[in-house]
């Protein structure tokens, strides 16, 4: 898949889309978006969750608010506006 559409899904997901209108939005199957998704997990899962995070900024389609909503989609620490640490396990939930 071109890694335009994989950040897409990311993103989208990371930002509470459903696989169906994710699919919808970028022109594939709820099957294919899923798919993609379980290979995110697979990846985050192997410890690789800098290369997600930063792969999908590469592309260039997350901005700053969005960026902090996929850090805490690959279980990255982040800090919100409150300067609160926050570092949830949300990978796998949103998912």
């Amino acid at each position: 898949m071109e890694p335009r559409k994989l950040a897409t899904i990311a993103k989208m997901r990371a930002l509470g889309y459903s696989q169906r209108e994710i699919a919808e939005e970028i022109g594939v199957s709820q099957p294919s978006v899923a798919y993609q998704l379980r290979k995110l997990k697979r990846m985050s899962q192997k410890g690789s969750k800098d290369e997600i995070l930063s792969k999908v900024l590469l592309v260039g389609v997350v901005d700053s608010l969005s960026g902090s909503a996929l850090a805490r989609f690959v279980g990255l620490s982040v800090r919100d506006d409150a300067e609160e640490v926050l570092s949830p396990d949300t990978f796998e939930d949103a998912i």
